[in-house]
């Protein structure tokens, strides 16, 4: 099973949140620490998702890291 982290900017990018969840190392917490076993072992998905509040529509983007 994947563990997914998930950004929402409002009007803004997908590609902005997931940005955000890269230089805030927001995966870490899925890592093990020094001497302990993992904790989990999957894949870990990025995705951010952009809303407009003007138009309305939203957008959304994953990637693995």
């Amino acid at each position: 099973m994947d563990a997914l982290i998930l950004e929402l900017k409002v009007n803004g990018t997908p590609e902005e949140a997931i940005r955000q969840i890269r230089n805030r190392n927001y995966a870490l917490r899925f890592r093990r620490k020094m001497g302990e076993p993992a904790k989990y072992t999957g894949r870990i998905l990025a995705v951010g998702i952009s809303y407009d509040r003007k138009t309305k529509e939203h957008s959304c983007r994953a990637e693995a890291l």
